[in-house]
């Protein structure tokens, strides 16, 4: 169980001493990562200091209900890529990691390495997770967002209607409305956070993309067209713009029994996305690399500049037909 009262002492203490205090959501940050990463924002500015969120993931990489949130707080809170926040980089910044303990799954390995970051999570530790002695980790508890409100509150600071949304949306997201993890600690601070001025109907909102998220990604799972017995290839209307991971949603979710499958769709007006996986024999990374992507034998992508999701199909059955890529040792 994590000593919130601890937490506090500590982080104060520590953002006191740093110059910028860096908080790093998981790559691909879904609403429980930025919806935390929003509320410890709060919490440093109460102290004085400004802090930078990193969100180095493309726009069409995370979900529009997160984007939208992103875009509705970038006036009042600095939302910065690696890039950025390299050119302004300090010895004496301070880290957070939120909603995620696993150096692969942050945009600031290297810089992060040795620093003594804190981390404020709910996920199982492993072999890549961050070395830090800070380490404010409950598997129990549902959301990063749960243990950040309860921060705040122990800071007895004023909370934002909208900060209250977000966090209460990161709560919704990881207990999977209300189904999964939750017990009467997560209902009080669910209670809390709309007596803050948190509305359940606006939450919901946000979700709604999610519904309409599931619906597109089971229309790509429908539109399966198989090349032969070995390969099936999913395609995203060309009139829809979609999301990676969506397409990575329906390639993992196909009920397919050949080698490999791919889904192909529109990510911005002017750029396709391939999201490919294999079973066993064939090297997607291999085929992916004939598009300028890569990745592993069995999870790949790619992404092209300036083609349609048909010139993409038509291309990859031209690189599978002839290669099949197959693994010489099977």
């Amino acid at each position: 169980m994590i000593d919130i009262k601890n937490l506090k002492l500590k982080f104060i203490d520590r953002v006191a001493k740093s110059d910028k205090v860096v908080l790093l959501p998981h790559k691909i940050a879904d609403f429980d990562a930025i919806g935390s990463a929003i509320g410890l924002s709060l919490a440093v500015k109460s102290l004085d200091r400004e802090p930078i969120i990193i969100v180095d993931d493309k726009p069409f990489e995370i979900d529009r209900g997160v984007s939208a949130i992103i875009k509705e707080v970038r006036p009042d809170f600095q939302i910065k890529n690696k890039c950025r926040y390299l050119q302004e980089k300090s010895d004496n910044d301070f880290y957070v990691l939120t909603d995620v303990n696993k150096k692969e799954r942050i945009a600031l390995t290297d810089e992060v390495e040795g620093t003594k970051p804190f981390i404020i999570d709910h996920h199982a530790t492993g072999p890549t997770t961050v070395k830090t002695k800070y380490k404010y980790i409950d598997t129990n508890i549902s959301s990063a967002s749960e243990i950040v409100t309860r921060l705040l509150l122990n800071m007895k600071l004023k909370v934002p209607e909208n900060v209250a949304n977000y966090l209460l949306a990161g709560i919704y997201l990881d207990t999977n409305r209300f189904k999964n993890k939750t017990n009467k600690r997560t209902f009080s601070i669910a209670t809390k956070l709309t007596k803050m001025g948190a509305d359940p109907s606006h939450v919901m909102e946000l979700f709604q993309e999610d519904f309409d998220s599931e619906k597109r990604v089971q229309d790509i799972i429908n539109s399966n067209r198989p090349i032969n017995f070995k390969f099936s290839v999913l395609t995203a209307d060309e009139e829809d713009i979609v999301t990676q991971k969506e397409l990575a949603q329906a390639v993992d979710n196909i009920n397919a029994v050949g080698d490999a499958d791919f889904a192909i769709g529109r990510v911005s007006e002017d750029t396709i996305a391939i999201s490919a996986r294999s079973k066993s024999k064939v090297d997607v990374d291999l085929v992916m690399k004939e598009f300028g992507g890569g990745g592993s034998q069995t999870s790949a992508g790619a992404s092209i500049q300036g083609e349609t999701i048909e010139s993409v199909r038509k291309k990859l059955e031209l690189v599978l037909r002839p290669k099949f890529y197959i693994k010489k040792d099977l």
